[in-house]
């Protein structure tokens, strides 16, 4: 059973590090200069779970606990990192022949740490330890 927690209905450019590689599909782009966009305007939007994992029982989210408001983006601290995390992960199986686990993960953990999340370290550590299940 899928569990989304967080939709996105328009289209969000991230400058990422992962650069000199392209790859493109219908949910996300990645250009040479390093700039990752997610389709959000694609058909109903783009969902995701958020950190990862989560279950749902009934209305109820168990798993990874997102973070605290950001006041500057208006959305949780971990919201932005989840989503190009996910992204990624998604279609890990397309991108992994140029793109390596260990790239994405050091994105996630950029994002976090640019977004002021207390916990970025402790995160990044737990993608690094299971992040090869999901990948």
């Amino acid at each position: 059973m899928s569990v989304y927690i967080y939709c996105i209905n328009e289209d969000y450019a991230h400058k990422s590090f992962i650069k000199d590689r392209e790859f493109e599909n219908e949910w996300f782009k990645l250009e040479k200069d390093g700039t990752v966009t997610v389709r959000g305007r694609n058909r109903r939007g783009y969902a995701w779970d958020g950190c990862s994992p989560k279950i749902k029982i009934k209305d109820i989210y168990f798993g990874i606990p997102e973070a605290v408001l950001n006041f500057e983006t208006g959305k949780s601290k971990t919201y932005y990192a989840s989503l190009i995390h996910d992204i990624f992960y998604q279609f890990s199986k397309d991108v992994k022949p140029f793109i390596s686990r260990k790239e994405v993960d050091r994105e996630f953990y950029l994002i976090l740490e640019r977004d002021k999340f207390k916990f970025a370290k402790v995160y990044y550590k737990t993608v690094r330890l299971l992040g090869w299940l999901f990948w």
